[in-house]
């Protein structure tokens, strides 16, 4: 299974703390420009264990969770914090 690094992400407002990620990107290969998908796919390539995304972190890699909320609301991505309270997702730069 490939993996690659997120190095960046999209969200609807970017200033805001509550809105969802909708992209991330990332390099698959030196020699290739960036790659942005929406998060949907990310989950579907996750799920079909296609793919593995990660976030570089002081602890190494962090890699990318899907998140199924038990009230049937719309799945999305997480890493693990690094600091207590802190999604490594939202300290990438935007898109």
């Amino acid at each position: 299974m490939a993996s690659y690094q997120v190095n960046c992400i999209d969200k609807p407002k970017a200033s805001s703390p509550i809105e969802q990620i909708t992209h991330i990107g990332y390099y698959e290969s030196l020699d290739r420009p960036r790659v942005v998908i929406s998060v949907a796919e990310a989950i579907a390539r996750i799920e079909d264990n296609n793919q593995a995304f990660y976030v570089s972190t002081e602890r190494g890699k962090t890699y990318l969770t899907v998140v199924k909320p038990e009230d049937g609301g719309k799945k999305h991505l997480k890493s693990l914090a690094d600091r207590a309270g802190v999604d490594n997702l939202l300290t990438l730069e935007e898109v």
